[in-house]
């Protein structure tokens, strides 16, 4: 991940197959983002509710998506930004109403 990346995609979460090593990762604080092989899911925590929200990843939307989806949990909405490079991906997400 460049520095750009690091400084501009903050709250990155990772893409896997096993959310556990993606949540604990995250959670540790130990790396700003967490890559491992592209699988069809990804997480995200909901800025609003603190939730770790499973999203499916489109292989085939290009290489930048950004899209906004309601939390299944408290129905905030959030930007969802993925990013796909080669066998991995970087999932971003930020309150809707910030980015106005």
């Amino acid at each position: 991940m460049t520095n750009w990346e690091e400084s501009r995609l903050g709250g990155v979460r990772g893409v896997s197959g096993d959310a556990g090593d993606i949540g604990s990762e995250a959670r540790d604080g130990s790396e700003n983002g967490h890559f491992t092989h592209v699988d069809d899911d990804a997480t995200y925590v909901c800025d609003n509710c603190g939730e770790e929200i499973v999203i499916p990843v489109d292989l085939a939307g290009g290489q930048d998506q950004t899209y906004v989806e309601d939390c299944p949990v408290c129905c905030s909405p959030s930007v969802i930004h993925v990013h796909l490079d080669d066998d991995r991906a970087v999932v971003h997400a930020e309150p809707e109403q910030d980015r106005y």
